[in-house]
């Protein structure tokens, strides 16, 4: 999909910022807004914005020399007279103001479904659309993975879960433009935090749960569950249209189910807490087959899944939360719910003729890698290997809690690179290790960073009956070093692997 906006004069442009001062006027139209000097060319709005690491105040002349015809700030800056200037106290919120008055406010023209959590957004987003799909809506989701619609997935513009409000802005519009209804926003706590959301109309707000993660960037538990509690804000924020308002609050998280606390918009539970509005119950069948069993206030179903795990069913259900109360029903969504695939790189089976099984996931949090470890251990009659790593220039407090759950759980351990990023990867790794001892000094554990040298290791040392786990990457397309950024595709490096070890089936 390619749309362009509608070039705008400066005056119109900060008409979207009640609390903007205008300095000096630009007499030329404005036909993108941006916070990065290096993506700015002819006819851009520039906002200089302070940032974690750098200050956007320190590169308004690189702006302007590469085209900026405007510039909103937040103190006085330097700028030729035919610049437009403009003071805002917070540039975060005018960022995503001015994004959203370029592109036409599209969050306007259609339902709008943000969904956050430590663990499940992805899978949960994709089911909302996919099930919205099927109830005759035409749906999309922005997610991790990448924007899907019409049951195609586009890459990802990006690394970011929820990408900065310009971004959002367009395929929000491009959405509108390809004639969706809904769209469904998988939104960070760093997108809350940072306020790239803020502006922007939610008409449903899903809490998969709250767990353990970035406590880097919010400082504290209760600093993460506050990020959390932010989306509640924006839907009671949001104008009342005849969509409805309403908190998808996960029944069976304490902390989320406190949220109800937190928001005027009407709330919808779901879990398998007897008092929730939507229930839901996992089987496992002898044959290796899933089901869920679904009970609602528009029904009750029992149907199979192609999904692999027992936490889909909160998945479901929160979906089908949200979507029965857009569309005050579930029949063709369930109905559909046994053709709907699984997320790419959230437990996908590589599956090449080998006699073990080989699964793909993006868990990164040690509840996520628990989980999956406790997924998998039953369903693997030899042994359970696991290969993941942790985040560099993130929350180190979860890298031991990531070795406990691996060492409680799994037979043989791998610990390699994920993203050391500026982080010595030794060090990050070492850490992941001691909290694995800690848990179970027996452990067979080893460290190979190199993660490909890592999953040739793991899969020429599995045999028949055995599960190898690879954690951490899932989807994402490249591993970021401190000097250097190299292409990535887990599903590609397994079959690698697969193909030396023997098994070359595609």
């Amino acid at each position: 999909m390619s749309v362009s906006p509608r070039p705008l004069p400066f005056t119109e442009l900060l008409a979207a910022c009640a609390d903007a001062t205008l300095r000096q006027p630009s007499g030329q139209l404005i036909d993108s807004v941006h916070f990065d000097s290096r993506q700015v060319g002819p006819g851009a709005c520039f906002v200089a914005r302070r940032g974690l690491r750098d200050d956007g105040h320190a590169y308004v002349a690189a702006a302007v020399a590469a085209g900026a015809v405007a510039v909103v700030a937040e103190r006085p800056v330097e700028v030729p007279a035919h610049v437009g200037l403009a003071l805002v106290p917070n540039g975060r919120t005018a960022l995503a103001a001015l994004a959203r008055r370029l592109w036409g406010e599209p969050d306007l023209a259609l339902g709008t479904v943000g969904v956050t959590g430590t663990d499940g957004k992805t899978s949960t987003s994709h089911l909302i659309a996919a099930m919205l799909q099927a109830q005759g809506r035409s749906a999309g989701a922005m997610t991790t993975v990448g924007t899907w619609l019409a049951g195609a997935w586009l890459p990802a513009a990006g690394r970011l879960t929820t990408p900065e409000p310009p971004v959002i802005a367009r395929q929000l519009r491009e959405l509108v433009d390809a004639g969706a209804d809904w769209a469904v926003l998988e939104v960070a706590s760093h997108a809350l935090e940072l306020q790239r959301v803020d502006g922007f109309s939610f008409d449903r707000a899903v809490i998969t749960n709250v767990t353990h993660e970035h406590l880097d960037l919010h400082g504290s538990i209760e600093g993460y569950r506050r990020a959390k509690r932010r989306l509640l804000d924006l839907v009671d924020a949001t104008a009342a249209t005849d969509r409805g308002r309403a908190a998808v609050l996960n029944a069976d998280d304490p902390v989320v189910a406190g949220f109800a606390r937190h928001t005027r918009s009407d709330v919808i539970t779901f879990g398998r807490q007897p008092t929730a509005d939507v229930q839901s119950e996992w089987v496992e069948l002898d044959d290796g087959r899933r089901r869920v069993t679904l009970s609602s206030p528009w029904g009750r179903w029992t149907v199979p899944t192609n999904l692999i795990g027992p936490w889909n069913a909160a998945n479901i259900a929160a979906a089908a939360a949200c979507v029965g109360s857009i569309c005050g029903g579930l029949e063709d969504a369930m109905a559909a719910l046994p053709r709907i695939a699984s997320v790419p790189g959230r437990m996908q089976i590589i599956e090449c003729g080998q006699p073990f099984r080989v699964v793909v996931d993006f868990a990164h949090t040690p509840a996520a890698l628990e989980a999956c470890l406790r997924a998998l251990r039953p369903q693997t009659p030899g042994r359970l290997i696991a290969l993941f790593g942790s985040a560099g220039d993130q929350d180190r407090s979860k890298r031991p809690l990531l070795g406990r759950a691996a060492a409680e759980l799994a037979d043989w351990v791998l610990v390699a690179d994920e993203d050391p990023r500026s982080e010595d990867p030794q060090a990050i790794a070492e850490a992941v290790v001691a909290g694995a001892r800690e848990a179970r000094p027996e452990a067979w554990i080893d460290i190979v960073l190199d993660r490909r040298a890592a999953i040739h290791a793991a899969i020429a040392e599995a045999g028949p009956g055995d599960t190898v786990l690879l954690a951490g990457k899932g989807h994402e397309t490249t591993i970021a070093y401190a000097d250097r950024t190299i292409a990535w595709d887990e599903a590609a490096v397994v079959r690698a692997a697969l193909a030396a070890a023997g098994y070359p089936k595609p």
